[in-house]
C-alpha cells in the first residue's frame, strides 16, 4: 500500500499548468489519480472527485482554511464558525439548508428570472455601445450584485458594495494570510451592512427573498444569527463567482462566432451552451474537503483531519466521461453532470439562480450583438478557481 509521501507532487506555480491548466490537470489524470500539493492531497479521477463531495467521510474544508488564514478571533471569524460552511453533514446543516433550499429550488428560483431581465435589460441600456467596453465592471460585476440587491430590496447604488466585498471576502480561498486584515475588514462591513438592511426590512416587509427568510425566521426555521449568516453568504458567494462565470462564458461563447451566431438565432440553445462553459472551462478548479476519519482511496490511506481537494477541472477533462474533452460541444449529452456546483449536502443552494443570471445575459448578448467583438481577455488560473482578469469588447449590432 503506497503512502502519502509516494504521491505524485503537483506544482500549481509551474510554468505548465499556468499556461495550460486545464490540460495539464488532464495529462496528469492520465498517470495518476491520486496526488499532493502544498496545500493537501490532491483528487484528479472523475468517480473519485464526485465520491469525496458526497461521501460522508469528507467534510467541509473551511474550519482548517481559516486556520491557515489565521482569521483573529472577532466577528468575522464568528460568522464563519456559525454559518453553513462551517457546518458538516448532520441535522444543524440539514435544518439550515431547508428554507433558503425551499426559496431557491429551480421552482423557487424561477420567480426571480422577471427581475433578473429587467436588471440584464437596465444594465446593457447603460452600456456604451459601438467603442471599447471594460465588460467586467459595466457588466459582469453589475449583474450578481444588482440582483442581490433585488433579493434583499436594497437602493441599486448598493451592488457597487456589495461587488466589492464579494470579491474581497472571496480572497480566503487563495489561503494566502497576506489578505487576512483585508477579508477580515470587509466580512465586518458586510455583516454591518445586513444587520441594515434586515431592520429595513422588518419594518417594510415585502414580496422579496430577504423578507420570505425573515418570515421563516419568524416561523421558527431559522434564529437571528442564522437568518443575518445567511443574507451575508448569499453576498459572499454569488456575487464574485458569477461575475467570473459570466465573464468566462461571454469569452469562450463570443469567440467561436458560428456557435454565437447560432444562440442568437435559437436562444434555447444558451443552457446546453452553458452546461459545456461549465465543463471545458469551469470558474471552480476545486473544491476543498477535510477527511473527518482516516480514508483509503486509490490503495492510499489518507489519516484523519487531512486537507482534500477534488479537481473539478482535470474531472471534467476525463476523455472516459467526456470523449475529446479539448473539444467545445454545445451538443453533449447532458450526463454525466459537471460537477461546477458539487452535490448532497454540500451542493450550491443558489446555483439555479445564479445559472438563470448567467443564460440570460448570454441570450441579450447572442440576440443583440451578433456582431460583439472581444478586443481583450486574460484569465489567472490559481489551484482553486478560474479568474477574469481582462475582458474588453464591442457590442456591436
Amino acid at each position: 500500500m503506497s503512502t502519502l509521501a509516494d504521491l505524485p507532487e503537483i506544482d500549481f506555480a509551474a510554468a505548465d499548468y499556468q499556461a495550460a491548466p486545464l490540460p495539464t490537470l488532464a495529462r496528469y489524470a492520465q498517470t495518476f489519480k491520486l496526488g499532493r500539493s502544498q496545500r493537501g492531497i490532491e483528487i484528479l479521477d472523475y468517480d473519485m472527485c464526485r465520491d469525496t463531495i458526497l461521501n460522508r467521510s469528507f467534510g467541509t474544508g473551511h474550519p482548517k482554511l481559516m486556520k491557515v488564514l489565521g482569521l483573529p478571533e472577532g466577528r468575522a471569524l464568528d460568522y464563519k464558525r456559525n454559518s453553513i460552511s462551517f457546518h458538516n453533514r448532520g441535522e444543524t446543516r440539514r435544518r439550515l439548508r431547508v428554507p433558503i433550499t425551499t426559496l431557491m429550488g429551480p421552482e423557487g428560483s424561477e420567480r426571480f428570472r422577471t427581475d433578473i431581465k429587467h436588471v440584464v435589460n437596465v444594465t446593457f441600456d447603460e452600456i456604451a455601445k459601438d467603442t471599447p467596453v471594460n465588460l467586467i465592471t459595466e457588466l459582469c460585476d453589475r449583474i450578481p450584485s444588482r440582483v442581490y440587491c433585488y433579493w434583499i430590496n436594497a437602493p441599486m447604488e448598493d451592488a457597487e458594495f456589495v461587488s466589492r466585498t464579494s470579491h474581497i471576502v472571496q480572497q480566503v480561498h487563495t489561503r494566502d494570510p497576506k489578505t487576512t486584515a483585508s477579508v477580515t475588514k470587509a466580512f465586518e462591513e458586510l455583516l454591518d451592512y445586513v444587520d441594515q438592511r434586515i431592520a429595513i426590512a422588518r419594518l417594510n416587509p415585502s414580496d422579496d427573498l430577504l423578507s420570505d427568510l425573515i418570515r421563516a425566521t419568524d416561523a421558527g426555521h431559522l434564529n437571528a444569527d442564522e437568518l443575518r449568516n445567511w443574507v451575508v453568504k448569499m453576498a459572499e458567494a454569488n456575487t464574485d463567482n458569477s461575475s467570473h462565470q459570466i465573464a468566462i462564458a461571454v469569452i469562450e461563447l463570443a469567440s467561436r462566432p458560428d456557435i454565437w451566431r447560432a444562440l442568437g438565432d435559437d436562444p434555447t440553445l444558451v443552457p446546453q451552451a452553458l452546461r459545456e462553459v461549465m465543463r471545458y472551462h469551469p470558474r471552480s478548479l476545486s473544491t476543498s474537503r477535510e477527511t473527518l476519519e482516516d480514508v483509503t482511496l486509490d490503495g492510499v490511506t489518507i489519516p484523519k483531519g487531512e486537507a482534500v481537494f477534488a479537481n473539478i477541472g482535470a474531472a471534467h477533462w476525463n476523455p472516459n466521461y467526456f470523449p475529446e474533452p479539448e473539444k467545445f460541444d454545445i451538443h453533449r449529452p447532458d450526463r454525466p453532470a459537471h460537477l461546477n456546483f458539487g452535490g448532497g449536502i454540500f451542493s450550491c443552494i443558489g446555483r439555479f439562480a445564479v445559472t438563470i443570471e448567467i443564460e440570460e445575459v448570454i441570450a441579450y448578448m447572442a440576440v443583440h450583438f451578433p456582431d460583439l467583438q472581444i478586443t481583450k481577455s486574460a484569465f489567472a488560473h490559481s489551484p482553486m478557481f478560474t479568474s477574469v482578469t481582462e475582458l474588453e469588447a464591442m457590442l456591436n449590432g
